[in-house]
């Protein structure tokens, strides 16, 4: 059986002005060295806290890629591998314990490497995650937790139309909950996407 996230695009591509994003499949276990790396870049400890031997890291995302309510990418932003993407479904994550998750509400977990902090490209990555959901799902809505200490969320989140829900207290963190509805991210960002349609086929 295919189940929501499974259904996702393996490769989704997307641009803003002349930078090119796009999400790929991760790929075990050619890309684990890659995530073994990021996992340890000081700025992504504290927030994953997954900053584990190879080995550990290496049973975790083979349990993580074999879960079928979930779909694991990587980020790249003009060809360059940058960022890994976890999208998940709701209802059946732990986050349907903490609010009333409709079936088809996806979520995410996102994580830019150094390579991409820092150069602007925050926004359209948010961007590129929700079009690939709105465009390839039924999910009338994307949701998200983040540490409520990231603070880049409240910068951006009018951009990207997140809406704060209020404070959530999960096992290991204090978090933010956020909602993305689809009517209210068309209205706000379908131009980006539209744009980029256009172009694509010039």
């Amino acid at each position: 059986m295919m189940t929501i996230s499974k259904a996702l695009p393996s490769f989704f591509a997307y641009a803003e002005g002349q930078t090119s994003y796009c999400l790929r499949d991760v790929v075990l276990p050619q890309d684990l060295p890659l995530l073994v790396q990021w996992m340890h870049q000081a700025h992504i400890i504290p927030q994953w806290q997954l900053n584990k031997s190879e080995l550990e890291l290496a049973v975790y995302f083979e349990r993580m890629h074999c879960d079928d309510h979930q779909h694991l990418y990587i980020i790249q932003i003009d060809d360059q591998d940058v960022g890994y993407l976890e999208i998940y479904e709701a209802k059946r994550d732990r986050l349907g314990l903490y609010y009333a998750a409709k079936q088809d509400d996806l979520g995410w977990h996102v994580l830019l490497s150094e390579a991409a902090v820092g150069q602007g490209h925050f926004r359209a990555v948010m961007r590129m995650l929700s079009f690939l959901i709105f465009e390839h799902s039924q999910a009338e809505k994307v949701v998200g937790e983040p540490d409520q200490t990231m603070s880049v969320y409240e910068k951006i989140r009018e951009d990207i139309a997140l809406e704060a829900q209020g404070i959530i207290e999960l096992q290991e963190k204090t978090a933010m909950l956020y909602h993305c509805f689809r009517e209210k991210f068309y209205k706000k960002c379908g131009h980006f996407y539209q744009d980029f349609k256009a172009k694509s086929h010039v």
